[in-house]
């Protein structure tokens, strides 16, 4: 899948590339007629064909070395960005798993993991996973109740599930529920609680 999804990239890029280069070989041949008009037609010609091979040369070149320069980028970003989001889904789940019986050290060493990983999110993370995490922050600050508990970690799940697109899964098969059925024995429950809150919220 992830193959096809390169070779579709990689087609689409040949097109725009081909395509920008008819066009810069259009207007050198318009620019090439305007500026040796009235000069003898064998000779305008031939004139207006080297510019026109000169200036599409230089167009390819000059793109090409942007869609690498593009490509290289985006490499460095993705190469950036793998090592934070796998310390933030560990440093998460190893919180969570731990639950009643995390003490009070085991707080603040998350508390800290948190504060120092967040620079790291602003820096390197997809705009989608900034957003769910800064929306997972807010609710598991707020949260004083149970349900707002609860509503917490369907938060959570948001943030991983933008995570996991980041990396290249499409999750159009992920439900709700599916992710934290993977670390929490009673998420069934969790998702029909949320569901029936849902359904007696009044319409707006």
């Amino acid at each position: 899948m992830r193959f096809i999804k390169g070779l579709g990239a990689f087609a689409l890029l040949a097109a725009l590339l081909l395509g920008g280069v008819e066009v810069v070989a259009l207007l050198a041949r318009r620019v090439g007629r305007q500026i040796f008009h009235g000069v003898n037609p064998t000779v305008s010609a031939a004139a207006v064909a080297a510019m026109s091979t000169v200036v599409v040369a230089v167009a390819t070149v000059v793109i090409g070395r942007y869609y690498e320069r593009r490509a290289a980028v985006e490499t460095e970003i993705r190469a950036s960005k793998i090592p934070v989001y796998s310390q933030l889904v560990q440093s998460l789940l190893r919180m969570l798993l731990r639950g009643e019986t995390a003490a009070a050290g085991d707080a603040d060493q998350f508390a800290q993991e948190l504060r120092e990983i967040t620079p790291q999110l602003i820096a390197w993370a997809s705009d989608d996973v900034l957003i769910e995490w800064s929306r997972f922050k807010r609710s598991i600050t707020a949260a004083s109740t149970e349900a707002e508990t609860e509503a917490a970690l369907f938060e959570l799940e948001k943030l991983l599930i933008a995570i996991r697109r980041d990396y290249g899964h499409k999750g159009q098969a992920v439900k709700e529920g599916d992710l934290l059925g993977l670390f929490i024995t009673d998420a069934q429950e969790l998702l029909e609680r949320r569901r029936t809150r849902t359904s007696r919220r009044p319409a707006v």
